[in-house]
């Protein structure tokens, strides 16, 4: 099946805003074992949106457009759909109203130029927005079908999911084979070639290893058709757990952060942080999850030296001797963390984010982490390459790393 996507918006063509609805909407087409083939971005003018349904027409069956179906000058979606299939507009009495008493529950005036969104290409059906008002259209003929959605990502999100997801899936039914299946498994820890080298791939199974910051997702999946049996595709799928173990951590949308409060909760653990470089970023991961106060007991920010001193404990002597930036400074900021606290578990970071301070000995993007229990305290070293953001980012996630394989059983350096 030959899918386009279209998203209209100068602000994306112009970097002001990243295309998050294509992200979307690949994602939701990936569910339902299909793919675009050509993905397009067009600013909300004309001749060049008439010109992108155009060739969108001829050679793709289906096409989804997001963006430019509001009420101001520059949404132009609907008469450049009308004019792509060669229809008029009409004014629909019933969807006006409907439209009318949103705006009205809203305590919103209703403008003129509002009666625009109730205008629509003859003989298009109307894609209810649940979470606006806006409403979504959808356009069929003997060369394929279109459906057009708001540019905002929750309205077009859940007129995708409420609306058009089940149409493409009867579309599929309809032609016949399997339907498709997936599973999404995440790993952390292990890089996409050594999981690769780990994996068996059954006849008429795929495999996508999709990295990211915190890890590597791996998306085991039959396509729409294959003659991979359902039975077989799950033994597969509890293949691959059995073969990565404790390397996967989650499933579908599951965070590390998740897995780490489940694993504190159920073993009545409780954490306290001291960050340097990460500047709260640990915590803050963290404390994302509803209910995290049931085990984090808090954290200290210490970047100074004199903090780290007088708040976690960290000797001067050590400072003088090895660093801020050091092993033995992570031990005793775990420590300090833990002790301070009353917690279970003491994580610690310090680092050189840069893009200055680095020296031979210790260069920007050198971090330590720092764990202390009541059994000991390790630390490990990273080098992470890149800007401050990213040396940050990746010590945070590191550092979640760490916490995860300890409480997992697995040892926090090596091959789990």
């Amino acid at each position: 099946m030959r899918i386009e996507i279209v998203t209209i918006g100068g602000e994306i063509l112009c970097g002001r805003i990243a295309d998050t609805n294509f992200v979307f909407l690949a994602r939701g087409l990936a569910r339902l074992g299909l793919s675009p083939t050509w993905h397009t971005t067009v600013p909300d003018a004309e001749p060049e949106l008439g010109e992108v349904l155009a060739a969108a027409r001829a050679r793709a069956e289906v096409i989804l457009v997001t963006g430019g179906l509001g009420a101001t000058p520059d949404d132009l979606t609907r008469p450049a759909l009308a004019r792509a299939f060669g229809r008029e507009l009409e004014m629909r009495e019933t969807l006006w109203r409907e439209i009318a008493a949103r705006y009205a529950a809203r305590g919103l005036t209703l403008s003129v130029a509002s009666s625009a969104m109730a205008q629509l290409p003859v003989g298009a059906e109307v894609l209810p927005n649940r979470e606006g008002v806006a409403p979504g259209i959808f356009l069929r003929d003997a060369r394929g079908l279109l459906c057009a959605m708001p540019g905002v990502p929750r309205e077009m999100e859940a007129i995708f999911t409420q609306e058009i997801a089940p149409r493409l899936e009867a579309l599929l039914a309809a032609r016949g084979g399997r339907p498709a299946r997936e599973v999404v498994l995440r790993t952390a820890g292990v890089s996409e070639t050594v999981l690769a080298e780990r994996i068996t791939t059954p006849e008429g199974g795929l495999v996508a290893y999709l990295p990211h910051v915190g890890g590597v997702d791996l998306r085991l999946q039959r396509p729409f058709g294959s003659n991979l049996e359902d039975a077989d595709h799950a033994r597969w799928v509890e293949a691959v757990r059995g073969e990565l173990g404790p390397i996967v951590y989650g499933e579908g949308e599951t965070t590390l952060e998740e897995v780490i409060g489940g694993a504190l909760v159920s073993r009545g653990l409780r954490l306290a942080l001291a960050e340097s470089l990460t500047a709260g970023g640990v915590s803050a991961q963290l404390v994302r999850v509803p209910g995290a106060s049931r085990y984090v007991e808090g954290g200290v920010v210490a970047y100074a030296n004199r903090a780290k001193e007088e708040l976690l404990g960290v000797a001067s002597s050590t400072l003088a001797r090895d660093g801020a930036v050091s092993e033995a400074c992570a031990l005793e900021m775990a420590r300090g963390a833990r002790e301070r606290f009353g917690a279970d578990v003491g994580l610690s970071t310090t680092g050189i984010a840069g893009p200055d301070g680095g020296t031979p000995e210790k260069p920007v993007g050198l971090v330590w982490i720092g764990l202390a229990t009541a059994d000991g305290a390790w630390a490990v070293r990273r080098s992470f390459p890149g800007r401050r953001d990213t040396v940050t980012a990746r010590s945070i996630t590191t550092a979640l790393l760490m916490l995860h394989r300890h409480l997992a059983g697995i040892p926090l350096e090596g091959p789990a």
